[in-house]
């Protein structure tokens, strides 16, 4: 599948999730007290989260421990230490740089975030590596407990095609 089209099915995905979780418009009424304060909370938490990442640390520090994280036409993790050993390490260890992630839009309702970002690193073999990517979260207090992801799985694919992990590198 060529880039424009992978764009648009994601773009497509970004669309259906923002209406799955109420997006606001201007036309709609204002929320109820407390709601908004909620929404602000938990865009805030997320954000922090995300310039975390930015700086050296992990975005993934907020998921709880039990987290369900679910790649759309993919796996479903149980468990934060599932998803950091089988789901995002596969990709992360075949990085040089860390993955740094461009927030382009985001949502909020009740206790549910919608994040649309772009994300780029350097690949160990030098080549870049660029994804976009829709997480749909549910947060549970300060943490992430449910995460619905749509991602360019043909990206991921080449990059884990392409790139052998460090220890299969010395074993060749």
């Amino acid at each position: 599948m060529d880039r424009p089209n992978r764009r648009t099915a994601l773009l497509g995905g970004l669309a259906a999730s923002a209406a799955l979780v109420g997006a606001t418009t201007p036309v709609q009424a204002a929320a109820p007290p407390g709601r908004e304060d909620r929404r602000e909370r938990n865009k805030a938490l997320l954000r922090r989260a995300f310039a975390r990442q930015n700086s050296g640390g992990s975005v993934y520090e907020i998921l709880a421990d039990d987290v369900v994280w679910s790649i759309v036409n993919g796996r479903t993790y149980r468990g934060k230490r599932e998803f950091l050993d089988e789901g995002s390490a596969p990709v992360l260890d075949r990085l040089s740089t860390p993955l740094l992630m461009r927030i382009q839009d985001m949502w909020a309702e009740r206790n549910t975030v919608v994040v649309h970002f772009e994300a780029d690193a350097t690949a160990l073999d030098g080549v870049a590596y660029h994804n976009e990517y829709c997480w749909v979260m549910t947060l549970r207090g300060d943490r992430v407990v449910r995460v619905g992801a749509f991602l360019d799985l043909v990206a991921v694919g080449e990059l884990v095609e392409r790139v052998p992990l460090p220890d299969q590198t010395a074993a060749r």
